[in-house]
């Protein structure tokens, strides 16, 4: 799965031509000044917003937004029709981003290896997006495009569990393998780390330790099914 690919079935024709895939986009197109200039000021506005989430704004004023980025009010809507707009190109951005610095972890690394690089990255890209992240729940109500970027974030983190985890899971019958799965999902969310560091108050290291926990409980009866099929003992589903 390429994120161009990706993004561009997301986001608006233009957004996904001009600012998410632009490595792809014909030399003549970048390099036109105005479309450079274009691109480089949806990105300066993007970032802006980025900027003031991070340091505690919880809903920026787009003058807050426009004052940050050095442009006037009138230049970010005409970029963004609507501040939606903006929180979907945001969204994008770190869509991509989260794809580039996705770990590809070997299955045929040990489990406890592979438990500790997945608890690690989730923990690092969660401490990285959660004031983005937030903003983007907020907005999902009123904005159909944050919903499915956000989602296709989330499916990104799916498919990697479903990757290094292939072994384990594959030992499994089918009903159970896909009710490990949806709980290693929920286990490792966003969702779930945003609890343990805002309602149980966890410090990031005791958050991943928790994190740790449930993932690793959630692979011990996949690794009994494996035993179990290397002995000729059938695999019991999960009632």
């Amino acid at each position: 799965m390429k994120i161009g690919n990706l993004a561009g079935d997301l986001l608006r024709p233009e957004f996904a031509w001009a600012e998410i895939d632009a490595e792809n986009a014909p030399e003549s197109t970048v390099t036109d000044g105005r479309v450079a200039r274009g691109l480089r000021t949806r990105r300066n506005v993007a970032e802006a917003l980025i900027e003031l989430l991070r340091e505690g704004d919880p809903e920026p004023t787009a003058r807050a937004v426009a004052q940050r980025a050095g442009v006037s009010l009138r230049l970010v809507f005409h970029h963004f029709t609507e501040m939606d707009d903006l929180y979907h190109y945001v969204a994008a951005l770190q869509l991509r981003r989260q794809w580039s610095a996705m770990p590809r972890v070997s299955s045929k690394l040990s489990l406890a290896t592979r438990l500790e690089r997945t608890v690690a990255h989730r923990a690092a890209l969660y401490e990285e997006i959660s004031p983005i992240r937030r903003a983007l729940v907020r907005r999902m109500p009123s904005s159909n495009g944050v919903t499915a970027t956000v989602a296709a974030a989330d499916g990104l983190l799916l498919e990697n569990l479903k990757e290094t985890f292939a072994r384990e899971l594959g030992a499994l019958p089918t009903g159970s393998r896909l009710e490990i799965l949806d709980a290693m999902d929920v286990a490792t969310s966003w969702e779930a780390w945003e609890r343990l560091r805002t309602v149980s108050l966890l410090q990031a290291r005791g958050a991943r330790r928790v994190m740790t926990r449930m993932l690793e409980a959630l692979c011990a009866p996949t690794v009994a099914a494996r035993r179990g099929a290397q002995i000729g003992v059938p695999a019991v589903a999960v009632s």
